[in-house]
């Protein structure tokens, strides 16, 4: 599935809210997917799709950046 600058930004978003969230609200025990799991285990998994998103960003800017230019000459 080829992801679209809004799309990425609003996942990326929605991933850092459940990442602040969870740092704030400092559970012993996360639930992710209908399962118990570590803490910590929840935030990699958050912190992961952030990274992810903001990975996937700049990679759609460099190639849309570069099929300017190319359309430019």
């Amino acid at each position: 599935m080829k992801m679209t600058k809004p799309f990425t930004i609003v996942i990326g978003i929605l991933a850092l809210g459940a990442l602040i969230f969870n740092i704030y609200q400092n559970p012993k025990v996360s639930h992710l997917f209908g399962k118990e799991i570590n803490d910590w285990l929840y935030r990699a998994f958050w912190l992961v799709i952030v990274a992810l998103c903001v990975y996937n960003y700049i990679y759609i800017d460099r190639n849309t950046l570069k099929n300017k230019s190319k359309s430019k000459r």
